[in-house]
């Protein structure tokens, strides 16, 4: 179950009451879409507005959403799947059909995960400002790697910066005309975390990638995006499905970015058409 998997995966950001609630909904999971609030509260021994504030918190609109979801993930029909470590030694078909599973699952819930009104609110930042700063170490900067090879065929200006020493000037500079667009996962990268501090102090908006929860980086953001949240598991396939999950985003507000103006789908296909000349020119 899709709502289920993402919950357990930021159980530790859960507080106590909230894991009761918790625990007592995966104990009374047929149950669930006919109670009240009221009755949640009681088998779980917290209060009805506990129950409401954790139904938001883990990505629904309200309880009554909360409730169809458990319902519609709870149907006999329903695919019911859940996210799988690679194990020791494991046959290579094994694994084919596993890590396909999981990135179905992280498709699935990203699409369900990302805000339609955030994304507009990302794509007008995007449109308006100049300058893209993007930023994100370790398997996040290939994602900005990929933010900036999109922008940049269709003319937009992107720096892909992580040195605070080339960084920071630039903010600087060109405040006024900047966005900057950090990546990270986890939204605790003491890096990342940085440069959105100083973005702050110098009222420059930012947009910020990470997975669902609650996270430093996303309570700094103009804009927060958020993902799939795969449980972390001993193999570390769930950070494979991060990137899964990242890349989606990216691709969303890009392919959002240029079907607004077709001038920027004209830009693509120029630069298709220019790289297909100088291929057949030169070898």
């Amino acid at each position: 179950m899709a709502l289920i998997n993402r919950i357990q995966g930021m159980e530790n950001e859960l507080s106590k009451a909230e894991l009761r609630i918790f625990r007592y909904i995966k104990r009374n999971i047929d149950k669930i879409p006919t109670m009240t609030a009221e009755q949640i509260a009681k088998g779980s021994k917290t209060s009805a507005p506990t129950v409401v504030r954790f139904a938001k918190k883990v990505g629904a609109s309200s309880l009554t959403d909360f409730k169809i979801q458990i319902s519609a993930e709870n149907q006999p029909n329903s695919t019911n799947q859940e996210y799988s470590d690679v194990k020791k030694n494991e046959p290579i078909a094994s694994l084919k059909e596993k890590l396909s599973q999981n990135a179905q699952l992280t498709l699935q819930e990203t699409t369900q995960i990302l805000s339609d009104e955030k994304l507009l609110a990302a794509l007008k930042l995007l449109e308006t400002k100049e300058r893209i700063f993007v930023a994100g170490v370790g398997a996040s900067h290939l994602v900005a790697e990929d933010i900036k090879q999109k922008w940049d065929r269709i003319g937009k200006s992107v720096s892909l910066e992580t040195n605070y020493n080339s960084l920071l000037p630039q903010l600087i500079n060109t405040k006024k005309d900047a966005v900057l667009w950090l990546i990270s996962n986890s939204g605790e990268t003491p890096e990342i975390t940085y440069f959105a501090d100083v973005a702050k102090e110098l009222k420059i908006p930012i947009i910020t990638l990470t997975r669902f929860g609650n996270n430093r980086l996303s309570k700094l953001a103009d804009v927060s995006l958020q993902v799939s949240r795969p449980q972390e598991a001993d193999q570390r396939s769930a950070a494979t499905n991060s990137l899964i999950a990242q890349f989606l985003a990216v691709d969303i507000l890009f392919y959002s970015y240029i079907s607004r103006n077709q001038e920027n789908a004209e830009k693509i296909y120029q630069s298709r058409q220019i790289i297909r000349d100088f291929r057949a020119k030169h070898f």
